[in-house]
């Protein structure tokens, strides 16, 4: 709950807002309220509220005074002055410490009271969501959906779009770095010194870098110089993009491709685009069962030509190299995750279980039972 402190000087204007003011409707709670502006004072740095209700003129410490130690104290407090002056100096005075709204005793009306409590408690609670981006909470939210599991990172991620984000509504492209842990030119700072920019951790030494197209030359030449101090460091990219489905569908075959190329210990970089192109569409879908011809439809080329280069660039055939693909995921979801049988089956692209038993058992030589127990023994 929010915590909202009253202070007036005035006992039954504090007990009435006390008592008639929906407080719960917008996430709060009156935790203290104060007959003077020390008091006040005392209280705040007692119980450190989100919010201070306070008249102007009061003994000992009037309301201007307190705002004034409080915005120095706790710039982020929301201060919501009262008087019965009409004189426009004393909300201009307020307004310039920092408060958010000004309302008079004699006019007080319930809805512009409570319209301020509304605008209040949000900002309050974009705020809080806002922390929660430069803490690690984004990183896990997005490292557990990268993996596929169900949490409220969509939400993260379109709020960031309405804000902090809204650049990448123009072209902008998205690297993933891999090989920080040992690269120390890659401090924070130094990733890039202009707006706008962007930066997620993905693991332990990776992170995802978004930054606008203009931006391009400028960045690549600083990833070229920390590869030269760092033969460990790596990169990724792709773009240009636009907006927030195309971040998602960026950010997702990104790591598609680098959970491909470490499994298979293969780099992609140096394939032919149709190859890519090719093996990107296999891994987004592994669940569906494509064809050589349907690849090669996909990719703009005849079957023939599609399957003679994609044996000269990956060393194996279509058939092998695609049941490669999907005993290593088979594998990866019976080592981490506690998923049935039937439904790892279905997810690359085996309908039913039993013939996804005999096949596991024909790929790795023991059962996908035998084979989830053995790595829980390790």
């Amino acid at each position: 709950m929010i915590k909202v402190l009253i202070a007036d000087d005035e006992l039954i204007v504090r007990k009435g807002l006390i008592a008639t003011v929906e407080w719960e409707k917008f996430g709060m709670e009156v935790v203290a309220d104060a007959p003077n502006g020390q008091k006040a004072w005392e209280l705040f740095q007692q119980h450190s509220p989100e919010v201070v209700v306070t008249d102007i003129v009061m003994p000992e410490m009037n309301g201007i005074e307190l705002a004034r130690n409080i915005k120095q104290s706790s710039p982020t407090t929301k201060i919501l002055l009262l008087s019965c002056h009409r004189d426009f100096t004393f909300a201009q005075e307020g307004m310039n410490i920092g408060a958010s709204g000004y309302i008079l005793k004699t006019a007080f009306e319930d809805q512009q009271f409570e319209e301020y409590l509304l605008r209040i408690e949000h900002e309050i609670n974009h705020a809080n969501i806002r922390k929660s981006y430069d803490s690690s909470f984004l990183a896990k939210e997005f490292y557990e959906w990268l993996c596929d599991f169900e949490n409220s990172f969509h939400m993260l991620v379109g709020e960031l779009f309405s804000n902090d984000w809204n650049w990448m509504e123009n072209p902008y492209y998205i690297y993933f770095l891999n090989g920080l842990n040992s690269s120390e030119i890659f401090h924070e700072k130094r990733f890039f010194e202009e707006k706008p920019f962007a930066k997620i951790s993905c693991g332990q030494d990776q992170a995802y870098v978004f930054i606008p197209e203009m931006s391009k030359p400028d960045f690549e030449h600083f990833l070229v110089e920390a590869r030269s101090i760092d033969s460990s460091f790596g990169w990724m990219e792709y773009g240009p993009n636009r907006g927030m489905n195309e971040w998602m569908d960026g950010v997702t075959n990104l790591y598609r491709r680098f959970k491909f190329e470490r499994q298979f210990k293969v780099s992609m970089e140096d394939w032919p685009l149709p190859i890519r192109k090719a093996v990107q569409i296999i891994i987004k879908d592994l669940e569906q069962s494509f064809s050589s011809s349907d690849i090669a439809n996909e990719v703009g080329l005849s079957r023939s030509h599609f399957s003679t280069m994609f044996k000269k660039t990956t060393g194996e055939s279509f058939i092998t190299f695609t049941e490669k693909l999907k005993v290593k995921a088979a594998c990866e979801l019976l080592e981490n995750t506690l998923l049935p049988l039937q439904e790892i089956g279905e997810k690359i692209g085996i309908q039913d279980g039993k013939y996804f038993s005999k096949w596991f058992k024909k790929c790795m030589g023991k059962t996908p039972s035998e084979y989830r127990q053995n790595k829980k023994v390790k």
